[in-house]
């Protein structure tokens, strides 16, 4: 938890419009490995250099994709939106 709330502080700074989470993290496992993460970049991107640079380098159990509105739209609509056996499910969205 303590990676996400870094990711979430991170990313305000840097200048991400939109932060998705997905993976077992939203699931009802007690104990998740990590932190499926799709992060849309918004105008102007990277507002804040240091938290980009922060962000390429990665946050422990934090696994994020920093992506344009297309791929975006493709990782929330379809990849994040089902399972492996294509039965849809939840991911949550993080205000910023």
């Amino acid at each position: 938890m303590q990676s996400l709330y870094c990711l979430v502080d991170l990313a305000k700074k840097a200048g991400i419009e939109r932060l998705v989470v997905n993976g077992s993290f939203v699931t009802d496992v007690f104990e998740p490995n990590d932190v499926d993460c799709a992060l849309l970049m918004g105008r102007g991107f990277p507002q804040d250099r240091g938290a980009f640079r922060e962000l390429r380098k990665g946050l422990p159990f934090i696994h994020m994709q920093l992506v344009r509105q297309k791929q975006f739209d493709r990782l929330v609509n379809r990849v994040f939106a089902t399972d492996r056996l294509a039965n849809a499910k939840g991911v949550i969205e993080v205000p910023l």
